[in-house]
């Protein structure tokens, strides 16, 4: 059996109540939406309220929904998504933060920075510039190509996106060549600015 196979069965299961199914679905896909959530908030507490908020919610509403026809990746997207908006509204702020986890790699997020990750100060200064540079770009974006952009740095398929975006494919591959070309231009333009 592959990995997807194994995901569909897990979905079916947690869908029919299996408590073990949906604890090995939390395994798989926490790291991903926390990094995603985390690319919005930039709040490590918020990114866990969250986090903690979007596999309750699909928990509860698993056992409404068909296990055979749900694609579960994106509809916990989904979920994550509206709960961010909704805490947005709520505080009435918005930050965009670059595409990484600052370590890199699928962990999940800690809180603090490790040595080996701050470096010397010439490296830490560089990293932080760059940040700076990929927060400014990413605030220059709509909101739709951001999550594009995002969910293309985790690794999701066009289809994946598309299907979280609730968009054609035709319009997602659309979008995201042109989110990563005014990406580039912007990035250039700000760096070219930061040099002068």
């Amino acid at each position: 059996m592959n990995a997807v196979e194994d995901e569909s069965l897990l979905v079916t299961e947690a869908c029919q109540g299996s408590m073990q199914a949906f604890e090995r679905l939390v395994e798989l896909y926490e790291p991903r939406i926390r990094r995603i959530i985390y690319a919005r908030t930039q709040d490590v507490q918020l990114t866990q309220d969250i986090c903690q908020e979007t596999f309750l919610a699909a928990y509860r509403a698993l056992p409404q929904m068909n296990g055979k026809e749900l694609r579960f990746a994106p509809w916990l997207i989904r979920i994550a998504q509206n709960l961010i908006n909704s805490e947005w509204r709520r505080r009435k702020h918005v930050t965009l933060i670059p595409f990484t986890h600052p370590y890199g790699g699928d962990d999940e997020l800690e809180e603090g920075t490790g040595e080996e990750y701050l470096g010397g100060e010439e490296e830490f200064e560089e990293r932080v510039a760059q940040r700076d540079l990929v927060k400014r770009v990413l605030a220059q974006l709509p909101a739709s190509s951001v999550m594009c952009l995002l969910m293309d740095a985790e690794g999701f398929s066009y289809n994946e996106i598309a299907e979280t975006l609730q968009d054609s494919l035709s319009a997602v591959r659309s979008r995201l060549s042109r989110a990563r070309q005014a990406f580039q231009r912007i990035y250039a333009g700000l760096d070219q600015e930061g040099r002068s």
